[in-house]
């Protein structure tokens, strides 16, 4: 069960991810950027690598990053991958007990409802895909 917790956690509760070494240097050279692009001063860029330091979770990353354009994926891209995903998960496993009821009655079919699982997945994928890249790029583009 901790797997499965842990598979769909990225999807159903984003901002709870813990952050790697990688997010913690992609967030580092993200500051540095803002620094030199002067959307920081040195004072806030130090208070900021600060708050970085202090961060356990991707969502706290949204203080560290406050103001800071295209840093991360905005609240509503969060807010929309929870609720596709939570949408998508209620429909495969309504659709999979449907299928466990229906074999019970010896109506055996070929699982039907993974084509519609598997399509209504791709919004999923490129809502995640899309959120997901936020945390990689390693630069902010320049606001001037």
């Amino acid at each position: 069960m901790n797997t499965l917790l842990d598979t769909l956690g990225p999807l159903l509760s984003p901002d709870d991810v813990r952050l790697t070494g990688d997010d913690k240097r992609t967030a580092v050279g993200k500051l540095d950027a803002a620094a030199r692009q002067g959307t920081l001063h040195v004072a806030q860029s130090i208070d900021r690598h600060d708050l970085l330091d202090a961060a356990r979770t991707r969502g706290d990353l949204r203080q560290v990053f406050d103001g800071l354009p295209d840093a991360l994926p905005s609240k509503g891209l969060t807010r929309a991958l929870q609720i596709v995903s939570a949408a998508w998960l209620t429909v495969c496993v309504v659709q999979f007990v449907i299928w466990l009821v229906l074999l019970g009655f010896g109506h055996f079919h070929w699982p039907w409802w993974l084509w519609s699982d598997l399509g209504l997945a791709v919004p999923v994928a490129i809502l995640w895909w899309t959120h997901e890249s936020y945390h990689r790029k390693s630069q902010l583009v320049a606001t001037r």
